[in-house]
């Protein structure tokens, strides 16, 4: 949590004055973290759910994200264009740090559950990876939409694209179907996001991925398309 003042209060002399701000924006922050430690503790009772609420401050928040990162399931964050992360971190940043799954939330969702998941899958190792990681929320699914996107681009997909993957997930007990779709020249990143809106998806799962040889942007096209255009919430692994 960092100063959230008002451009005026940069003009205030005085040293009881500032002392004064001072106070007062500690009164603030101590408020506004206690309202946010009793709602997530409501939240939690009321689902049944262990938790412990831990307040990251401006200064720790850069380590202190990835270090409880690292001893998580998985990250979720949410907010305006899905930001909810510290200034110094990004979802990009601490999913290369670490190497957990994160949910990224829009804050115009509305949604409680994932009936209708749907995974773009690319016979990729992250896709793979994202599959294992969403595993639990797939199985609980009502329905599991496997998406393949121009499967004739791709020769790992094998003889019939995206159905041992829908075999495998079968096998663990989802409710699984295979759409192959072309492209025909858009944006896969569209193409996926399209098909969310029209068959009432309620989660995307995609592995992140990058051309990259540096590995310093792992977040390729379609990702960042995906991101900036989701109304539903996403969960990218890498």
């Amino acid at each position: 949590m960092g100063w959230d003042g008002s451009p005026s209060e940069s003009f205030v002399r005085g040293q009881a004055a500032i002392r004064q701000l001072i106070e007062y924006h500690a009164a603030s922050e101590a408020a506004a973290a206690t309202a946010a430690s009793r709602s997530f503790s409501t939240v939690s009772g009321r689902e049944d759910i262990s938790c412990e609420f831990r307040l990251l401050r401006h200064g720790e928040a850069n380590e202190g994200a990835a270090l409880n990162a690292l001893h998580s399931d998985l990250v979720v964050v949410g907010g305006p264009q899905m930001d909810g992360l510290p200034r110094e971190r990004s979802a990009e940043s601490l999913l290369l740090a670490t190497g957990v799954p994160f949910l990224l939330v829009p804050e115009r969702w509305a949604g409680a559950t994932a009936e209708h998941v749907i995974v773009a899958w690319n016979a990729s190792r992250e896709a793979r990876r994202a599959i294992a990681d969403a595993l639990p929320l797939l199985v609980a699914a009502g329905s599991v939409t496997i998406l393949v996107v121009d499967p004739q681009k791709n020769s790992r997909h094998g003889e019939e694209p995206g159905a041992d993957v829908a075999l495998y997930l079968s096998r663990h007990g989802a409710k699984v179907t295979v759409e192959q779709v072309r492209s025909n020249g858009e944006p896969v990143a569209e193409i996926i996001l399209g098909f969310a809106e029209r068959h009432d998806g309620d989660l995307i799962v995609i592995g992140a991925y990058s051309h990259s040889r540096t590995s310093q942007m792992i977040f390729g096209g379609v990702t960042q398309r995906l991101l900036q255009g989701a109304t539903v919430p996403l969960l990218i692994s890498h």
